[in-house]
């Protein structure tokens, strides 16, 4: 059986480059078998070989080629039975038998052929599934390589929040914390400083930053503003906390910042002051610009706010502010100085600040 199988495997694959001659070859070994069982007469049984050539020619060429040359092998068989001369007790009985060869041989090449079209449907679904599942695979690639591509420009939040929302224009409203950061007189001394040498030290100053925020207390750096950053709390709408989480972030912010001019001082070089403005309000956030190029950002006073409360520390001398809302949206009690109000460009009333007692200088 197993070297049948082989045979079959080998003629089908040969054939399926010419059916025509897989037939012919069918039909040769058809009589060349007939003329064997007339040669022998019925003491060497030879009509099992018979369904060789039918079952090479229906694998290969297909079902009415298996019947026809099925149909061959029967009459062969019958002719050669004829031809060995009366030994039958009955002159209907070679009849019979070739009814009942070419009966089975129907049968065979029926089950055949379907067994190869069920298998031949199977490779197809096989097929078309791998290429599928493999379609699919590269795609969340292509969209993982895509995601990681946007966090490293705009931060893996906001890349999460980007690939989350409707890509078209436009923004939900939404209670958040803003946070602005600034490198104190930062102009003068990049003046001192090589171009590469100035990218060098913002990275360095940055990517700390980067970690307090972002890692450490959830917070989403939406915006690099050259030797500062925008930083949002409770964008993801599950952070109810995000004033806490602000606070939280702004006093590692100065901490870090200890550690870093530790560093700075090793190496004879200038200490970095910064300072933090810290608001809470209901902000727009989504995307504006045009269809073809978009920025994913927050509008609305309250981050203009956080802005002008970044600004007051250099007028009241401190390193973090915040403004009363956030201090009246914080869940965890804490120890605030407040201080005298403050006449802020573009507000009608004069802004509310207070500054944790360790900001104080």
């Amino acid at each position: 059986m197993f070297a049948l199988g082989f045979l079959v495997k080998a003629v089908g694959e040969f054939s399926l480059r010419s059916k025509l001659a897989a037939t012919v070859a069918a039909v040769a070994l058809a009589i060349a078998v007939g003329v064997v069982d007339y040669l022998t007469g019925r003491e060497l049984v030879v009509s099992a070989f018979y369904l060789l050539p039918t079952l090479l020619v229906a694998w290969v060429a297909g079902r009415w080629s298996g019947l026809v040359v099925g149909t061959l092998c029967t009459s062969v068989w019958f002719l050669s039975d004829l031809l060995c001369g009366p030994a039958y007790q009955h002159p209907l009985i070679p009849v019979w038998n070739a009814m009942m060869l070419l009966v089975f041989f129907v049968v065979v090449v029926w089950l055949l052929t379907e067994f190869r079209h069920s298998h031949y449907q199977l490779e197809k679904t096989v097929e078309r599934r791998t290429a599928a599942l493999q379609a699919e695979v590269e795609e969340k690639k292509r969209l993982e390589d895509v995601r990681r591509t946007l966090g490293l420009h705009v931060g893996h939040r906001v890349a999460e929040q980007i690939l989350a929302r409707d890509p078209g224009l436009g923004g939900t409203e939404q209670q958040v914390t803003v946070m602005f950061v600034d490198i104190r007189s930062f102009t003068a001394r990049a003046a001192n400083l090589k171009p590469h040498e100035a990218m060098s030290f913002l990275n360095r100053f940055l990517h700390a930053m980067v970690e307090v925020v972002e890692i450490e207390h959830g917070g989403m750096i939406n915006k690099f503003l050259g030797d500062g950053f925008m930083a949002l709390f409770g964008v993801d709408s599950a952070q109810h906390n995000h004033a806490d989480k602000a606070l939280a972030a702004g006093h590692d912010l100065e901490r870090r910042l200890e550690r870093l001019n530790s560093d700075l001082a090793r190496c004879g070089e200038e200490a970095i002051r910064i300072g933090i403005g810290i608001n809470t309000g209901r902000v727009v956030v989504g995307s504006i610009g045009s269809p073809e190029r978009m920025d994913f950002t927050v509008i609305g006073n309250p981050v203009n706010t956080a802005s002008r409360i970044e600004a007051l520390n250099k007028t009241v001398g401190t390193t973090l502010l915040l403004s009363r809302a956030t201090r009246d949206a914080l869940r965890r009690p804490i120890l605030l100085r407040a201080l005298p109000r403050q006449a802020v460009e573009g507000l009608e009333h004069p802004l509310e600040i207070f500054t944790p007692d360790h900001a104080w200088t």
